[in-house]
């Protein structure tokens, strides 16, 4: 039979509309799996699904997808050059102690490395599954079945948040659905001669259908459910978690298991309570001090607590306020502590409840009869600091012994690049003070984003500071307050990890002229308090984005002879100069963080240069593909020569160009034969024209002479005659 010639606008529609399917399985891994880069997964498989649809040689494909392969490697687990045979060296042994494992059956021990050679080869394989089922099979319903299947489960059973991934799954599914389908029925036509403009006149009327079917759905009156929800019954049965705290479905808010962080969480801005207080500022819950490598844990003895760290001195000046809270009826994020800021003044009983707080994690927690109790609604009297910066700079540096034994801990297996990052950050500083600052700073100053949705999981044996550190660089506050934490212990500067809420929003001022603020679950927060004898705990805030509400109150700038006018052009020029390169730092940081998007991808090294190849390649593809570039290529090259041997080489550039257009000549056929039969298609009789004049030529003899003279106007009224 003879092969059909692609439509490629028809084809390249289709093809397009399966890789948008294909992406919604990608999407959801970052949620699901331990999976980082995914930006770079969706960019290789674009790439994958470009070569695939060139239909190059069998050979030359594969060794263009393997070349894609390497490079995405490259990009997610190695550094250097990337034409080295340093990191390629490294790969092949990884590739061949993997198949080892597998020989052996050992399937747990893979390595990531080797996990995503393979999840890039199932891409590369499904570019092709996917050609073959729209292209040429025009079939896409299974697919399309079990992608639904797939992002519901995802769902209803993890914290991916599938609400418009099902709507462009359906959109995109029923789309694709019915272009194949009516596709493959015109193609079944004895006669098949599809109008030009078809793909577009079909997606549109199928995009108005779908259009009109869902905007009737919506407007509908629809009816209570009538049967129970199945999903908390399935999710006991398996043994998942359903109340928020656990791996499987981990969801923004306050909660009281810390030993494992790392992972995203869906956004949830719920109301936890509402709180009315003369200033802003943070809500403590507790601290810990325990660092595992993984998360955090309390391991300091339970003991009352009966004095202030920040008692009055010069260093930390104290503002009793009060503060009350009410939390939202039937709210998940009621507990059985209290959420303060600043020092809690001690007392045994709040509104009829024991308290109890605890020396060390500062947790206020609330009883009755001996029970743990949760109150709806509370006030206290309360400390709120402000700090006098030269203060902190002459603190001493000989903490308590307590202090020293708990606050300073860290894993015995931490890397030791960490301790020497911490030591580089604050080379330079002579005080306490400033190194915690040139830590807290360290994070806004060197590229690191806020991220709340693709954050890695670390694998086992893999430190949770390390891979914030030095290999994602994105996170939330947890990974920001953690890392800062141990890089102060690295220096042997006490500090503890504090969890609670942010400020929360202004929705109310009071007749006292108190602020109500609205606290929800995305205002959970951590954060870093540090040691200072003398002074007590003092807060920092690593997280980028976050500001502290605590004060701290700059040393007084002597003025004394401010106004001597010598020297003084020579002394204010530069601290302006450097008061705008500090603000143009600012800028470039802060483009950096914007520039990544939303979801604060890291940028691609060569990214850009394959990009461009890709667009080239496009180009040059659509060139030399688009009948109408190329018959008017080659109507301009042939239609300008005037010398006498153009004429040969112009009727095989014809026979090329019938071939390109889909009139291929038949095994077996005859010239005169075959030019019988395209004068009869186009109803002219140029072809048998030019096809004896060639023979004439080609096989009997004839001298050349003036046959492009003769024949020129016979070939360009041809080839004008196949575009219409």
């Amino acid at each position: 039979m003879e092969k059909k010639q692609m439509e490629y606008g028809r084809d390249i529609l289709l093809y397009g509309l399966s890789f948008l399917l294909l992406m919604e399985w990608l999407l959801p891994l970052p949620y699901v799996t331990d999976t980082g880069y995914i930006h770079v997964f969706v960019l290789l498989t674009a790439v994958f699904f470009f070569i695939t649809f060139l239909q190059l040689p069998v050979i030359l494909s594969m060794v263009m997808k393997s070349l894609v392969i390497c490079y995405g490697l490259y990009l997610v687990f190695f550094e250097g050059p990337f034409f080295s045979v340093d990191w390629l060296f490294i790969l092949l042994l990884d590739v061949r102690e993997n198949i080892e494992l597998m020989i052996n059956g050992g399937w747990y021990a893979l390595t990531d490395t080797f996990r995503s050679f393979l999840f890039f080869v199932l891409l590369a394989i499904m570019s092709y599954l996917l050609f073959y089922w729209t292209v040429h099979a025009r079939r896409i319903l299974f697919f399309l079945l079990f992608t639904i299947v797939y992002v519901t489960v995802i769902d209803t059973f993890t914290i991916y948040d599938a609400s418009f991934a099902i709507i462009r799954t359906f959109v995109i599914g029923f789309l694709l659905l019915g272009l194949v389908t009516v596709y493959r029925m015109i193609e079944q036509q004895p006669v098949y001669r599809a109008p030009k403009y078809l793909p577009i006149r079909l997606a549109a009327l199928l995009v108005m259908m779908i259009g009109v079917g869902g905007l009737f759905g919506f407007i509908s009156p629809k009816f209570d459910p009538q049967w129970e929800d199945p999903v908390p019954f399935v999710r006991a049965a398996v043994g998942m978690n359903t109340d928020g705290s656990g791996e499987v479905l981990q969801r923004i808010g306050y909660g009281d298991n810390d030993e494992r962080l790392g992972g995203g969480f869906i956004d949830d801005n719920s109301p936890v309570f509402y709180a009315a207080a003369t200033r802003e500022h943070y809500w403590r819950g507790e601290t810990k001090d325990f660092y595992t490598g993984r998360g955090w844990e309390t391991t300091t003895p339970e003991e009352r607590k009966e004095f202030l760290y920040g008692e009055q001195n010069a260093v930390a000046e104290l503002e009793q306020l009060e503060a009350e809270i009410a939390f939202v009826a039937d709210s998940s994020g009621l507990i059985d502590h209290l959420l303060y800021p600043g020092e809690l003044l001690l007392n045994d009983q709040i509104m009829n409840a024991d308290l109890f707080q605890d020396a060390y994690t500062e947790r206020a927690s609330t009883y009755q009869g001996g029970e743990p109790v949760k109150l709806e609604n509370y006030q206290y009297t309360y400390l709120f600091p402000s700090y006098q910066i030269d203060g902190l700079r002459s603190s001493s540096e000989q903490d308590p012994q307590e202090i020293r034994e708990f606050y300073t801990q860290l894993p015995e297996d931490l890397p030791e690049r960490v301790r020497e990052l911490a030591v580089e950050i604050t080379s330079g500083e002579e005080n306490r003070y400033d190194r915690a600052k040139a830590v807290e700073t360290f994070f806004s100053d060197e590229g690191f984003s806020y991220e709340t949705q693709d954050v890695p999981v670390p694998v086992d044996g893999q430190d949770y500071v390390d891979q914030f550190l030095f290999e994602t660089r994105r996170g939330y506050c947890d990974n920001f307050s953690t890392s800062m934490i141990v890089l102060l212990r690295a220096l042997d500067i006490p500090a503890r990890w504090v969890k609670g809420y942010t400020q929360g929003e202004v929705v109310e001022v009071l007749d006292d002229s108190r602020d109500v603020y609205k606290v929800t679950n995305g205002n959970a927060h951590s954060w870093v308090e540090v040691y200072f004898p003398g002074v007590g705990w003092v807060p920092f805030e690593p997280t980028r984005g976050f500001d502290s509400t605590y004060e701290f109150v700059e040393p007084e700038v002597e003025v004394d002879n401010i106004y001597d006018d010598t020297g003084l052009e020579e002394e204010t020029e530069p601290e302006v100069e450097d008061a705008f390169a500090e603000l143009e730092g600012d800028d470039e940081v802060e483009q950096e963080a914007t520039g990544a998007g939303s979801i604060n991808n890291p940028t691609i090294p060569g990214g850009s240069w394959m990009l461009a190849g890709v667009l080239v390649a496009a180009l040059v593809f659509a060139f030399l593909k688009n009948k109408r570039i190329v018959q008017y290529y080659t109507l301009q090259t042939f239609s300008r020569r005037e010398d006498e041997e153009a004429f040969l080489l112009a009727y095989d550039r014809l026979l090329w160009l019938l071939e390109f257009v889909g009139w291929k000549r038949k095994n077996g056929e005859t010239l005169r034969e075959y030019a019988v039969r395209i004068d009869k298609e186009f109803d002219s009789t140029e072809m048998m024209s030019l096809t004896v004049a060639y023979e004439q030529i080609a096989y009997g003899g004839q001298s050349i002479g003036t046959s492009w003279t003769v024949q020129k106007p016979n070939w360009i009224a041809f080839v004008r005659k196949i575009d219409s």
